[in-house]
C-alpha cells in the first residue's frame, strides 16, 4: 500500500468519525458531554453542607434553560465539526486527485 493510500484511509476514518459526532449532536445524544462541560466550567453549588454539580442543578431547576444551553452548545460544536469535516473532505479529494 502506498503512503498516499495510507493517508487516504486515515482521512476516511477521520471523516467517518466526524460524521458520527455530527449525527450524535444533531440527535442531541450528547447530554453527558454537555453536563461534563457545565461541571468543568462552573463551580460546584454549595447549600449548607451539601454540594451539587452545576449540571444537576440546572437540569433539575430549569430544564428549559438546560435544553437551550445544550442547543447553543451543540450549534457551536456543529459549526466547528462541519468546518473540520469540510477541510478533511477537501484534503481527501486533493489526495485522491494526486493519486490519479
Amino acid at each position: 500500500m502506498t503512503d498516499n493510500q495510507d493517508e487516504i484511509n486515515d482521512l476516511n476514518a477521520e471523516i467517518d468519525d466526524l460524521k458520527a459526532q455530527i449525527e450524535s449532536l444533531e440527535n442531541n445524544e450528547n447530554v453527558e458531554e454537555y453536563c461534563e462541560m457545565l461541571d468543568e466550567t462552573n463551580p460546584e453549588i454549595k447549600i449548607g453542607s451539601l454540594t451539587y454539580s452545576p449540571s444537576d442543578v440546572l437540569k433539575n431547576t430549569d430544564e428549559t434553560a438546560f435544553r437551550c444551553g445544550m442547543n447553543d452548545y451543540n450549534d457551536s460544536r456543529l459549526t466547528d465539526l462541519n468546518e473540520e469535516l469540510e477541510n478533511k473532505e477537501q484534503e481527501l479529494n486533493e489526495l485522491i486527485e494526486d493519486n490519479d
